[in-house]
């Protein structure tokens, strides 16, 4: 029991290094930006062309984008796809990113989402290696950049 207990702090302690979360065998990534004024919704895609928002809701996708971290792992090679959500807040918007996918044989190919690189097989417990923490780093700062419209500054 202690050892668990131990396990669970080390854990919970290296997770607080980068934006991305765990629960229920699935990875979410989110960031809060503090934003004076503008509509999010239309300045996001002005701002990354990679990004589609959904008509009239505050969801959308990312298409064919590019890690561009040279010390992650040859998975930051192959182009991702993800869908993101956006929570507008007092002085600003957050982002949730969700189901990130790299391209691979197959078009629908499961064996690509991100869960299957940094997770724990079948757990909602990041790898604790420090190559995944580099990977993890990584996508949280390219992340944290397409979503970040001019003017607009990370909240931490």
């Amino acid at each position: 029991m202690k050892y668990l207990l131990i396990l669970l702090l080390t854990t919970s302690m290296w997770a607080q290094d980068h934006h991305f979360m765990a629960a229920r065998k699935e990875v979410t990534w989110t960031m809060t930006y503090q934003l004076p004024e503008g509509d999010i919704m239309k300045l996001l895609p002005k701002n990354n062309k990679k990004l589609i928002v959904n008509d009239g809701e505050l969801t959308g996708r990312g298409v064919k984008f590019n890690c561009t971290c040279k010390e992650g792992s040859w998975y930051f090679e192959q182009a991702f796809d993800l869908q993101f959500e956006v929570t507008l807040v007092e002085g600003g918007y957050s982002v949730t990113v969700s189901d990130i996918t790299f391209d691979g044989e197959g078009e629908n190919n499961a064996n690509n989402r991100l869960e299957n690189y940094v997770l724990r097989i079948g757990q909602s417990v990041f790898h604790t290696t420090k190559k995944n923490l580099t990977n993890l780093m990584c996508l949280d700062a390219y992340l944290e950049n397409v979503f970040k419209i001019p003017g607009a500054s990370v909240v931490k």
